[in-house]
């Protein structure tokens, strides 16, 4: 697995800086880092938007030019967060803050970063790719992680201790969406939740190689989040 990405190491230790090759050096990593991880094959705008970032960073022009190419990468991941879902959409807002961050607009920042943490990894992410794999929607998946499974009778029964805790934690994601909010205490608790089920479908289902792949790229996209959230209260 690749190098975790730290937005902290941006966005947090770069209070100040206002010049635009500074920001975008302090950046790259964290841009080329993104970009490696993408599907550049679907909306145009999106895929253009990234690589208009990383000419921003490799351009010998004057700093007016570069403001111009992270403006225009600005408009594209803009337009991107209508048009993306799950990862994508996730990614798009993503780089909708660093292009922020670039421009120095602490503001947008943090309202940006409020969607990046707001999104379901659980919901939009986890249980799409489910879906993709095994042919399971969220629906069919209770059933077969809480009724019937016999390659996995042992974990399921192991588990059974667990199973309020489990409840209580889908009731909770189940609790932000119906009444969704920009509050950090109540997204916090939601992004915690859905940590704990993927955790714990991901034991109920081991050994599968697939399982602990994909818990492993859902907590990566959960660490950012858990990092958005610290961003917002301290930038």
């Amino acid at each position: 697995m690749s190098e975790p990405i730290s937005l902290t190491s941006i966005f947090g230790a770069s209070k100040g800086i206002i010049d635009i090759s500074i920001r975008l050096a302090k950046a790259f990593k964290l841009i080329e880092s993104i970009e490696s991880k993408l599907d550049l094959l679907m909306q145009v705008e999106f895929n253009a938007a990234w690589k208009t970032l990383i000419q921003a960073h490799n351009s010998s022009s004057s700093d007016e030019q570069k403001f111009k190419l992270v403006h225009d990468a600005r408009t594209g991941f803009t337009k991107a967060t209508y048009l993306e879902k799950g990862e994508r959409l996730f990614y798009a807002y993503l780089g909708l803050a660093i292009c922020y961050y670039l421009l120095n607009d602490n503001n947008n920042v943090k309202a940006t970063l409020i969607e990046v943490a707001k999104i379901s990894i659980y919901e939009d992410i986890y249980l799409n790719q489910i879906q993709s794999m095994f042919g399971l929607n969220k629906y069919t998946l209770n059933s077969y992680i809480g009724i019937y499974h016999p390659m996995n009778w042992l974990n399921i029964i192991k588990s059974i201790p667990e199973t309020p805790s489990f409840l209580a934690h889908k009731k909770e994601i189940k609790k932000y969406y119906k009444f969704k909010n920009n509050l950090i205490d109540d997204i916090s608790k939601k992004i915690q939740a859905e940590m704990s089920v993927i955790v714990m479908i991901t034991k109920i289902n081991q050994p599968s190689t697939a399982f602990k792949e994909l818990e492993l790229q859902s907590l990566d996209l959960i660490k950012l989040q858990k990092e958005s959230l610290e961003i917002i209260t301290n930038i």
